[in-house]
């Protein structure tokens, strides 16, 4: 009987969160489940009622440690900034289709007084405002009557039941609340960790890694995410600002008078037919590859396995293999235009957009940036495309803003997952029977059968856009921004960012394919050039040096051009290629047994 009244009193005590509180935890608890249902989310993130327990018991767990007059006070203070974020939320979301993100937080941020006031004036009578003020209104009423009736209303239950039982039910209460609480602990325990190291983050370097496997699944955790998010960006866009407004450009030849550089996504290498793979992923490049006006460059690498990271080396003039932070450098797009080029960005991914999402969001916060926008670019995109095709229809809308000399940026969505969105219907040509590997499961052949598709869409894509620029003196540059497993060594697909840096995995994920491409009119009056580019093609590079090669093609003399990081220099030297500022490539590759 000691036994069963000391387990008794444990379960008691262990519950007593709960019990204490118990219209606090409900309500809270409801508060989440009901934006979920009331915005629609994906079902990818269905899976948080476990860690929103553990929210709430955490949280009532809390109260019990103050003092009781307090306690009740925080306890006020917790519902009117649950149901103020909630109210803020679910208006944006009825009016806007927005819920708290960086870019959000960041327009605010932007907004002056005047607009506040327009905005409030505008929205104040908005039948959305009030259809959202009815709905959680009501949900707050039934939450009062709950704390100022519901103890009283459980007292005379309680008093109806004899003692026997109520002490059962107690003890059968205490048991499936600590049973069920151990559970959540036990199967949220990584997302714990996962949202402790993002919080923790003091630079903006890691955060698409850590952010991967998170759910921010309610609008309190969409805020305090978001402003953690803007306040990480906000000093490296402030250090990019300053070097920005001082960018000189000394002189400037125009060698290559029309410059296309394209950006492609997660491209493996291995599955590309220009590059030995035994399927037709890329007929287009190697047509072009044979008959001499296409270049193949065979060992190149890229420091980042990430899209926003990625991104940022490729256009700032800072190399990873340097001292500090991208944002140390100048983004090398506003040279060209201070050198008298006109700039284009043409974008899938980085559109000026208040729906961003946070990975998005990490690679353009700089991009757009009022005051970098208009320092970079002429010209930007306003649609978004389903299929990166429809994105070269934005070259033409265009055509009377170019200039003799220009800088077009390209950046398709490539072979980004899902991979059976990013070919149409009628460019499909494999099939999971097409895929003959041992080990796979047919959904697996179906993923490779569907990357090879998305990879054979992208060289028809890029075949279209050199025909585009056929009757110009243009050089096209294409390179994506990383690769992708696709079940090659490594029996997965995507990206392994928690994964050890293993030989088979830098040849997946960094590795990456890189062409050149001269149009007709290019090869005649550049004949030197390409010919020098061809000598070159079978040396070692890196792409975060790629802004002083393309500086080079543009004959642009500034003091942040480095002629020993430009390619095509008599005074290039291959510096160390750092991958995620931790590994060397070259060393780690030397380490496999083969090389030793």
């Amino acid at each position: 009987m000691r036994f069963l009244g000391a387990i008794r009193k444990g379960l008691l005590w262990l519950s007593y969160p709960i019990r204490k509180n118990p219209f606090f935890f409900l309500f809270m608890y409801l508060l989440v489940v009901f934006s979920f249902h009331f915005e629609d989310l994906p079902t990818s993130e269905v899976l948080f009622y476990e860690g929103l327990f553990i929210d709430c018991y955490l949280l009532c767990a809390f109260l019990l440690l103050l003092p009781r007059k307090i306690s009740c006070w925080v306890k006020r203070i917790f519902y009117f900034i649950g149901y103020a974020v909630t109210f803020v939320e679910w208006f944006l979301y009825a009016r806007f289709w927005l819920r708290f993100t960086p870019t959000t937080i960041q327009l605010a941020l932007e907004t002056n007084s005047d607009e506040a006031s327009d905005f409030f004036h505008a929205y104040l009578w908005n039948g959305k405002l009030w259809h959202v003020t009815w709905m959680l209104g009501l949900v707050a009423l039934v939450n009062l009557l709950f704390e100022l009736f519901g103890a009283k209303v459980f007292r005379w239950i309680r008093k109806q039941v004899p003692s026997r039982p109520r002490s059962v039910l107690a003890m059968l209460f205490g048991l499936v609340c600590i049973s069920y609480t151990g559970y959540c602990f036990y199967t949220t325990r990584q997302d714990k960790a996962h949202f402790i190291e993002y919080f923790r983050l003091n630079g903006a370097e890691r955060i698409e890694r850590v952010m991967g496997p998170i759910r921010f699944y309610s609008p309190m955790y969409r805020l305090a995410y978001s402003l953690k998010f803007t306040r990480l960006t906000a000093g490296e866009v402030e250090v990019l600002r300053k070097n920005m407004r001082k960018i000189e450009v000394d002189s400037c030849s125009f060698t290559c008078p029309n410059i296309v550089f394209v950006i492609g996504e997660s491209y493996n290498k291995r599955h590309a037919q220009l590059y030995g793979y035994d399927k037709e992923t890329t007929p287009s490049m190697v047509r072009r590859y044979k008959k001499g006006e296409l270049i193949r460059f065979t060992d190149v690498v890229t420091p980042w396995n990430v899209t926003s990271n990625a991104f940022k080396s490729i256009l700032s003039t800072h190399a990873d293999d340097q001292e500090g932070l991208w944002a140390d450098g100048v983004l090398f797009p506003a040279l060209f235009k201070k050198a008298g080029y006109t700039v284009s960005f043409f974008t899938q991914q980085f559109m000026k957009s208040s729906r961003l999402a946070a990975a998005d969001f990490n690679g353009s916060f700089f991009l757009n940036d009022e005051e970098l926008d208009s320092l970079c670019f002429d010209i930007r995109n306003k649609t978004k495309w389903k299929y990166d095709g429809g994105l070269l229809k934005e070259y033409p809308k265009y055509e009377d803003r170019y200039g003799e000399h220009n800088l077009w940026i390209f950046h398709l969505i490539g072979q980004h997952v899902d991979y059976n969105q990013r070919c149409p219907q009628n460019d499909r040509q494999f099939v999971a029977g097409s895929v003959a590997r041992d080990g796979l499961a047919d959904n697996e052949k179906k993923i490779v059968a569907d990357y090879d598709n998305a990879t054979r869409y992208n060289d028809k894509v890029l075949d279209d856009l050199m025909q585009m620029f056929d009757n110009r003196d243009a050089i096209l540059v294409y390179m994506p921004d990383h690769g992708e497993e696709a079940f090659d060594e490594i029996k997965a697909f995507g990206r392994l960012h928690d994964a050890n840096m293993s030989p088979a995995l830098v040849r997946a994920e960094f590795e990456i394919p890189l062409v050149i491409w001269g149009s007709k009119k290019f090869r005649k009056l550049h004949k030197a050039l390409f010919q020098q580019l061809k000598k070159r093609a079978e040396d070692s590079y890196k792409t975060d040096d790629i802004a002083h090669f393309l500086l080079g093609l543009g004959g642009i003399h500034t003091p942040y051009y480095d002629e020993t990081r430009d390619w095509m220099s008599p005074a290039y030297k291959l510096h160390p290629r750092i991958l995620k500022h931790t590994l060397d490539y070259d060393s780690l590759m030397r380490s496999e047994p083969k090389f030793q």
